[in-house]
């Protein structure tokens, strides 16, 4: 079990490296809750079911010109859950570019993501969005 949930988070590292919402999707379980703190600029901080998940990684990347996890480490924890810790960078349309820590907790259930949760450094990435300058 823990080699196929490793498989998943690197699909789905993949997916946002690409900035392929589509692909990032498709990873996840039709009953797929995501929380993420609502002070980034395109986060509400709740989202539900698969439209949910569409319209967050949708509106996140649709802000992105550049988005890159490097993912340091993968903890997994019994069968389905899953921590992914690293360095997220990105380059936002306006031009600021920020550099943060991550760490994203993955929930995996029937082959799929049913839940995530992340934490990061949300006023460097909101600095970088209102100036569109280096945060």
């Amino acid at each position: 079990m823990t080699q196929n949930i490793r498989s998943i988070v690197d699909d789905l590292y993949s997916g946002l490296r690409r900035m392929d919402a589509p692909a990032v999707v498709s990873l996840f379980h039709p009953e797929v809750e995501i929380r993420t703190p609502p002070s980034l600029p395109w986060s509400t901080g709740h989202y539900t079911g698969l439209d949910g998940a569409v319209a967050y990684f949708t509106s996140a990347l649709d802000l992105l010109d550049e988005n890159l996890f490097d993912v340091e480490e993968v903890r997994v924890s019994g069968d389905d859950w899953v921590a992914a810790i690293g360095q997220w960078s990105g380059k936002f349309k306006n031009g600021g570019v920020f550099d943060v820590r991550f760490v994203h907790f993955w929930a995996i259930r029937d082959g799929k993501v049913y839940r995530g949760e992340g934490i990061s450094d949300t006023d460097g990435i909101v600095r970088a969005y209102e100036s569109g300058n280096v945060a």
